[in-house]
Order: C-alpha cells, then structure tokens, then sequence
C-alpha cells in the first residue's frame, strides 16, 4: 500500500516523494486510517517500523485540511529524551517542508527565555519533553486551551524515567476536548492503568510482538574472559567486519569514555556519548556520526534512547542489556526500515545469567562467534552430570539405614 492510497494530503505526499518514501509500513497502514477517523489510539509497536511518521503524517495532514489560524497551540508531541525530541523535530521539518505548519522546540539543557519565546509565536506543533515542559505550564508560559491533539511517544520509557506526575500535569493543561495518541514498545507497563484515564474509550492496538526483533537482524553472541579481552574483541571486530557505522552500548560512563579512547587508540574514529555530557556536545557527537565522519559512537542506554540514525550496520553490546526489552530497544538502532543489520553482545562468565534469561525472553537461542586468536578460556557454565541420580542415590541409602 502506498501513501497516496492512504489519502494524506498532496503537500505532504510531495514532501514524501522527495524523500523517496513511497510504499507505508505496516504500522503506518493500519494506524494512519484510524487516527484520521479521531479515535484516541494505544499502540504497542517495535522500534524502527516507522511509528514517527505514522503520528506526524496524519497530524500534518488533518492541521492542512481544518486550518485554524488564530488558535494556540494545534498539537503537542512528548517525549522522553532531547535526542529523540530533536530527532522527531527533524523528521516534522522534513514532512512538512511543502506547508506553513510550524512546530517549537521545548526541552532541558537550553535557555529558558529562548523558549518562552518560542512559546509565544504560537507554533501549530509543540514538540517536548515533560521536565522542562512542566517548568513552563508551572510559569504560565503554555496555552493548549484550543490543543486537538496530544501524542505520547515512548510512552513506557517516560514512565521507566518517572515521569508519570508530569504527564499527569501536562494532560490537565490541555484542551479536554481533544484527541490523544500513544505509543509504546508495550502496552504492558503498570503505569499504563492511570495513563488510560487521560484517554476517552481508547483503542488498544498490538502491531508487532515486544518480544520479538526484527527477523532481519541476525544476533550473535562471543564469549570473553574479562574487561581487557572485551576491549580486544571489539577491535578485532570493528577490523573484520569493516563496517561504516557501529552502535556500542556500554553500562557506566565510565566505560563509555574508556571504550572510545581504546578505540581512538586503535585508531578507530570513535566518539562516546552519556548523561552527563552538555547537550550540545551531545549534539555535535551525533551529527558527525550521522554524516559519517566517525564510524564508531559508544553510549549509554539513557544517552542512546530514541536515537534514529540510519545505517547502522552493527550494534554491539559490550555489557549485555539489563532485560529483554532493553534489549529490543538497542537492536532496533540497527536493521532499521526492512534493512539488514547485526547485534552481536560480548558475554563473560557474570553475563551469562543474564544473556540466559533475554534468550528465555525472546525465545530464541543466540549464535555462538568466535574471532580468530581471540578464543575465549571461559566456554559458559560446567554441566554437573548426574547430579540427579547421585542426589538419589544418596537418598535411598539414607532411607534404607532408617527402615534398618
């Protein structure tokens, strides 16, 4: 199905044309038509099926057909980091390049009065995260009396963040009367109970199973002794694999900037990414990595959150995920958009519990690498053999000497 069948507007489908988008995504297929009919809509939808346009077409699409010029703010998107903020910006800027409609920027770590007028030019698309957005509904800076649409993207992530309260608080700013869109990697989440209330009868819509990554993403697991083996590892496989672009994921800051600085060592163009890094350090980092001009980023789930960079050919996870979801998330950064990619995790004897239960999660069974004089002495846990029957033995024995 192609979006011309889905009857988005010809300004928009121009716009589409020229970013040689032509044929929708399943997501976009079945939840566009939905939206469009202003039904408030829960969906659960993995990372990379193209959920962001999904919300935007339809958005762009009915501000074009109803236009109301001397209202407020028309829409508000929230989301749970700067990145993906910025990121959700760039991809409006791009579908909307053939209209009028403008959208504001509203997140942490930039000036506060820059915002506030912002703010006041009253953009059509307020695009947020909820700490700094709250602050301005706090200051009386916001006004979504006329809002018709509220989207809540990465749902399960802003409540994993703690932001329930103020979703809570941004959902009593805004126009009552208005239509509310979520999305989410699941619609399992505890907090989803008191979000539903914010929603007027939605419907719950499942697209793809969490559980599941994109069958186009081969994942591969190498076994590694310690902290210096993986370091070596990862070298040797950013050499054999010769790919223009690898994700790494690592737990700590610390280890981000270690790992990048190895790799620097190696020469390798590498840059490294966390919480505690300036915005627009963060900023600079990415940009290079989506032109290119470094092959390798090494981050932190909560820096890496949202990132949609195109043309990741390899994540590698240098400490394994903390869940299944987790590690969802991470994979979805490669293999986007129907393309191949590869998730490969490093796994020492204290990951190996954890690798276990993400297989037990996801169903499936990880394939085993190894890098050429690289082989790992550690070969998983020993098998005790007939430990059972020895257990029995024993038993039996001890009840004979009682009956005795």
């Amino acid at each position: 199905m192609n979006f011309q069948s889905l009857k988005i507007h010809r300004q928009l489908l121009k716009a589409l044309k020229k970013l040689s988008l032509i044929e929708a995504t399943d997501v976009q297929k079945k939840i566009i038509p939905l939206i469009q009919e202003g039904k408030d809509i829960m969906v659960s939808a993995q990372t990379g099926s193209g959920k962001t346009a999904t919300f935007l077409l339809p958005t762009l699409h009915f501000m074009l057909e109803k236009d109301a010029p001397r209202s407020s703010t028309r829409s508000l998107i929230l989301l749970p980091t700067r990145e993906l903020a910025i990121q959700t910006q760039a991809s409006l800027k791009q579908l909307a390049s053939f209209t009028y409609i403008k959208s504001g920027l509203i997140i942490g770590g930039e000036a506060f009065k820059h915002q506030v007028a912002t703010l006041r030019k009253n953009p059509e698309i307020i695009i947020a995260t909820p700490g700094r957005l709250v602050e301005h509904i706090e200051k009386g800076t916001t006004d979504f009396n006329d809002l018709e649409i509220l989207i809540l993207d990465e749902a399960d992530r802003m409540l994993d963040m703690g932001f329930a309260d103020e979703m809570h608080a941004i959902s009593k700013s805004c126009n009552k009367n208005r239509q509310n869109l979520l999305f989410s990697a699941t619609l399992n989440h505890r907090g989803f109970s008191q979000i539903k209330t914010m929603f007027k009868d939605p419907k719950l819509i499942k697209i793809d199973s969490a559980r599941q990554c994109p069958p186009q993403i081969s994942q591969q697991i190498i076994l590694c002794d310690n902290k210096k083996h993986k370091e070596e590892l990862t070298a040797a496989l950013i050499n054999e694999e010769k790919v223009n672009k690898i994700f790494i994921f690592c737990k700590t800051r610390i280890q981000c900037e270690q790992l990048s600085n190895f790799l620097r060592y190696k020469k390798h163009r590498s840059a490294f990414i966390h919480g505690e890094i300036p915005q627009n350090d963060r900023k600079a980092v990415i940009a290079k990595f989506h032109s290119g001009s470094i092959e390798i980023l090494v981050a932190t789930d909560l820096a890496a959150r949202g990132l949609d960079i195109n043309d990741v050919e390899i994540v590698l996870n240098f400490n394994v995920a903390s869940s299944g979801d987790e590690y969802i998330h991470r994979v979805g950064r490669t293999g986007r958009a129907g393309k191949k990619g590869k998730a490969i995790s490093l796994i020492s004897a204290n990951d190996w519990n954890q690798m276990s239960s993400i297989e037990r999660y996801l169903k499936i069974r990880f394939e085993k690498r190894v890098l050429k004089g690289l082989k790992a002495q550690y070969c998983g846990p020993k098998k005790i053999k007939n430990s059972g029957k020895a257990a029995g033995t024993k038993k039996n024995k001890t009840i004979k000497k009682k009956k005795k």
